[in-house]
């Protein structure tokens, strides 16, 4: 089931939507007239991609990586073969964050360990075989900081992969398919 309309996941949603509406960011989604934006894919996923923070599609919308980092990440997941039933997508922090002059940033330490809990407890919900990190804010949340791209290690049982976000290999006109091949390795493990 479709991780936005889960029931499954309903409790996590609606706890983590009255715990964003607490969080400062949330002033960027009234400003924008945005949305809190929880995750898309598979409720069952094998895999669970994890990004950092929402951008501008995102929040307009209200889906995680639907902008031109989705894309590339949509070529990823048919690169490796997955169906729509096999992953999940979703970020550390589920607001935009965004600068003083309106401009996507990182989002602090801080709001990654105020949004914490609730990743977790997605993560725990979702229970996938492999968790893929895209990006250094999405390791950090994990304490994974130091992670080097198609490294892997363990959390919660669970097999976690680190490779760049995806807007990364898009600022440098790259693709990250080569970067993709010890992913595809340990997928095949897994089956």
């Amino acid at each position: 089931m479709e991780l936005d309309s889960s029931t499954k996941l309903a409790k996590v949603r609606e706890e983590l939507i009255e715990h964003a509406k607490k969080h400062a960011l949330y002033k960027n989604v009234l400003d924008t007239k945005g949305h809190i934006v929880f995750g898309r894919g598979s409720d069952s996923a094998k895999v669970l991609f994890i990004g950092e923070a929402p951008g501008f599609s995102e929040n307009e919308q209200g889906k995680p990586f639907i902008g031109r980092s989705g894309k590339l990440l949509d070529e990823w997941v048919r690169e490796l073969g997955l169906k729509t039933q096999d992953y999940g997508v979703m970020n550390v922090v589920p607001i935009i964050p965004l600068s003083i002059e309106k401009k996507i940033r990182p989002p602090t330490e801080e709001e990654i360990a105020y949004f914490l809990p609730y990743t977790t407890k997605m993560v725990e919900a979702i229970n996938p075989e492999v968790i893929v990190l895209l990006g250094k804010s999405a390791a950090r949340a994990f304490g994974k900081e130091n992670m080097k791209v198609g490294e892997t290690c363990d959390f919660l049982k669970t097999r976690m992969f680190f490779i760049y976000h995806p807007a990364y290999y898009l600022r440098n006109g790259a693709k990250g398919t080569s970067d993709l091949a010890n992913l595809k390795k340990l997928l095949l493990e897994k089956k």
